[in-house]
């Protein structure tokens, strides 16, 4: 699979989940297989040669330890069944070592690509800057500059006679 960006999309399959888990639903044994038929699958994954190499004869593919293989890889890392299974792509270099890429998740047998933690951090600190810049031009529009006297706030004709009310009070007490 190449490297698209797809965490704006939504996959779910209801014929494969009715036809396959007889509507008991997504369950730990199934779910990677469901997985594999969205577009998130990379077929050149290990688990995607480990059925290919096992799917016409009497070899069980759970039988096969992944561990031992080199490559991209995809495991339930978390779940919660029925309702949530998450699964994470890794990039295995040995058997002790694996580095995650992705992470997806199946929510109610919708099934997401989690943002990164850059695109979600990204996002936050745009909000955070435009929320800042809009508040630099709200100042902005209130501020007024004479030589003679500097910088000074705009008044409304309200705020102005509040203020000289409130001189008014300060002055009287």
């Amino acid at each position: 699979m190449n490297n698209k960006e797809l965490t704006g999309i939504e996959w779910r399959s209801d014929q494969w989940i009715d036809v396959r888990t007889q509507y008991r639903g997504l369950r730990p044994e199934n779910v990677l297989e469901y997985f594999s038929q969205s577009p998130f699958w990379d077929s050149s994954s290990n688990n995607a040669v480990l059925k290919m190499q096992t799917q016409f004869n009497d070899l069980n593919q759970e039988s096969y330890d992944l561990k031992s293989m080199v490559g991209v890889e995809f495991a339930v890392t978390y779940q919660e069944p029925p309702l949530l299974f998450i699964i994470t792509k890794f990039r295995r270099a040995s058997p002790t070592k694996a580095t995650p890429i992705a992470v997806y998740y199946i929510y109610d047998g919708n099934a997401y690509e989690a943002p990164s933690l850059h695109a979600i951090v990204s996002s936050r600190m745009l909000t955070s800057i435009k929320n800042v810049q809009n508040a630099f031009a709200t100042a902005r529009a209130h501020a007024e500059f004479h030589p003679a006297t500097g910088y000074s706030w705009k008044e409304t004709a309200q705020q102005k006679a509040a203020r000289k009310d409130a001189l008014k009070d300060i002055q009287l007490s």
